[in-house]
């Protein structure tokens, strides 16, 4: 049986959370005197805004349209004062912000946010959705199918992350027990390429908006849109307190990413929006330029995809529940209504 990068998974994801509480209750903190983060608002005439906190979980360019947003000056224009912070802990840092009441709203992949309510870490919900299913399972030059990965070394992002815990539900859906297969953490999306070229992994899964990458590093054995396991890629989600308090304020921002996405997608602003997305992502001017490419057309990006909504695709959470229940036996209990708030975008892309 292969060494499982997780097989500590439980008590290691409760312990993280209390030094990373207090690393970015300390980190926010300081922010008040001097901030790190960035404001898309008039700092000056914050007052009449509503004001959002941000916690951008991890940068990716499918969050393009909301940082066009917050460079374009879109959010200020419709009167909001968004606040951005950026985590690089992963989704415990992040999480971590929500559980402090310091942040409002967090992106990222729906299984993170799902195993901390099942933990019972922190108090919110999904009320918004940026990507469908998106993940390729991406392998070594030679591997040409996903039993074949039987016993192999797979690289992920970080231990219990939104790409591990989707690999997971892949390679049992398929016939491969996950304790067959060895996890490591392979970084960055760059890393995880170098790793698959490299040979120091075998497989790894990557969004298939990076797909010509991809087929120059080795061999696509399963592209997004034809698995079985369709779990949502990037999501939003708002502490209880913001869902309770300011639902005009989400709605507000939610109709300022349907815009954005739409300002991204045309021709005359494709230059600009490459920029916002290499600037706020971190990523290249080719990954960005493929990103627009691909989730500003239909018929490749799928339907809740920046989608005329932004709606929360359940059956994708239902999904997305199952496969957390695999990492954190906890979330086996949970419905979607448990994690997921439609009253704010609907549930129709």
């Amino acid at each position: 049986m292969g060494s499982r990068h997780t097989t500590d998974r439980f008590p290691r994801r409760r312990a993280l959370l209390l030094p990373v509480l207090l690393t970015v209750t300390a980190s926010l903190g300081l922010a008040a005197c001097g901030s790190s983060g960035t404001s898309s608002g008039s700092s000056s005439g914050g007052a009449s805004a509503d004001r959002i906190t941000f916690g951008d979980l991890s940068p990716t360019t499918t969050l393009t349209p909301f940082y066009a947003a917050e460079y374009e000056g879109f959010f200020k224009k419709a009167g909001l004062d968004v606040s951005v912070e950026k985590f690089t802990g992963g989704g415990s840092s992040s999480v971590a912000a929500l559980a402090t009441g310091a942040v409002d709203v967090a992106s990222g992949g729906p299984t993170n946010f799902i195993g901390d309510i099942a933990e019972k870490a922190v108090s919110g919900r999904i009320f918004a959705q940026a990507a469908g299913a998106q993940y390729d399972v991406l392998a070594a030059k030679g591997i040409t199918s996903i039993a074949q990965l039987k016993g192999r070394t797979i690289g992920v992002s970080g231990g219990n992350s939104a790409d591990e815990i989707y690999l997971m539900a892949v390679l049992s859906h398929y016939g491969v027990d996950p304790d067959d297969v060895t996890f490591v953490t392979a970084g960055t999306l760059a890393q995880r390429f170098g790793a698959v070229s490299g040979g120091t992994v075998k497989a790894t899964a990557e969004l298939n908006t990076q797909r010509s990458v991809e087929q120059r590093v080795g061999t696509v054995v399963l592209k997004a849109e034809d698995s079985a396991v369709q779990v949502p890629n990037v999501t939003f989600w708002a502490s209880d307190d913001a869902l309770r308090s300011r639902p005009a304020a989400l709605r507000k921002l939610v109709g300022v990413l349907v815009s954005s996405a739409r300002w991204a997608a045309q021709p005359a602003h494709r230059k600009a929006a490459v920029a916002d997305c290499e600037k706020g992502s971190g990523a290249t001017a080719e990954s960005c330029e493929e990103t627009l490419a691909v989730n500003t057309d239909p018929a490749r990006a799928g339907r809740w995809t920046w989608s005329s909504t932004w709606a929360v695709d359940t059956a994708g959470i239902a999904k997305a529940i199952s496969a957390t229940a695999q990492v954190i036996p906890d979330a086996k209990g949970l419905s979607v209504a448990d994690v997921v708030d439609t009253s704010l975008t609907g549930t129709r892309p």
